[in-house]
């Protein structure tokens, strides 16, 4: 292994030792020196000036990439759409009773159709979240969208009231002969933002899913993942 001789003193310049030897060794016949200033028994290496002594630091020091992949990762929540048999058989219930009596629907009622169907979700934290995507999943071709509403259910209010459905809905979709699912990406990606909001005033939100295309609620698994902030 190279050594400095004790002969020569030190000098640092950008973490480069620059000093010279006072003895013979390391000069030639004359005690010359190498056209860079540096004695000749330094190794071309040392003699020439590095221009970033962060390229030497083996990838580790204070620089920012580092302290980057170092930063810890924001938690992920992922909360279900869980389907709300109660509250859809309530649904279902009044749709039934309308047609036995021949009623009409209250102004501004949602009548609950046949392939659709109620879910929620339960905020399991309702502050700090960030929507970062939706996981969906159908066992078999077809077609489901997905409608928020702000609708706050108590026991006394069962009838789904037109006015607090939102928009837009997500629509996802499975075609025959594949196993991808796509939506419509920016509809989708706008309502998930809206969720990290409604999330801040309702504990729990619930969702109209319309079932198309040969599917129902059995083929169906969906979920919101949020980043806890």
């Amino acid at each position: 292994m190279w050594g400095r001789p004790p002969s020569c003193p030190l000098r640092f310049e950008d973490g480069v030792g620059l000093g010279r030897a006072s003895g013979k060794e390391g000069r030639d016949e004359e005690g010359g020196e190498r056209g860079d200033g540096a004695p000749l028994w330094w190794p071309l290496a040392l003699a020439v000036r590095p221009q970033s002594t962060r390229l030497l630091d083996g990838g580790g020091g204070n620089s920012k990439g580092a302290m980057a992949e170092d930063e810890p990762k924001p938690t992920q929540l992922d909360m279900p759409l869980v389907l709300d048999e109660d509250l859809t058989k309530q649904m279902r219930l009044r749709v039934e009773s309308l047609q036995q009596r021949g009623g009409k629907r209250q102004d501004g009622e949602k009548l609950l159709q046949p392939a659709k169907s109620m879910y929620r979700i339960d905020f399991i934290q309702q502050q700090r979240l960030q929507s970062e995507r939706w996981d969906v999943v159908l066992d078999k071709p077809g077609r489901v969208t997905v409608t928020g509403t702000s609708q706050i259910w108590t026991p006394d209010l069962t009838n789904l009231i037109t006015r607090q459905l939102l928009d837009p809905a997500a629509i996802f979709w499975r075609k025959e002969d594949s196993e991808a699912m796509d939506w419509n990406e920016a509809d989708a990606l706008e309502f998930g933002e809206r969720l990290s909001e409604l999330a801040k005033i309702l504990k729990v939100m619930y969702f109209l899913i319309t079932f198309s295309e040969g599917v129902e609620p059995a083929n169906l698994k969906a979920s919101v993942v949020f980043s806890q902030l």
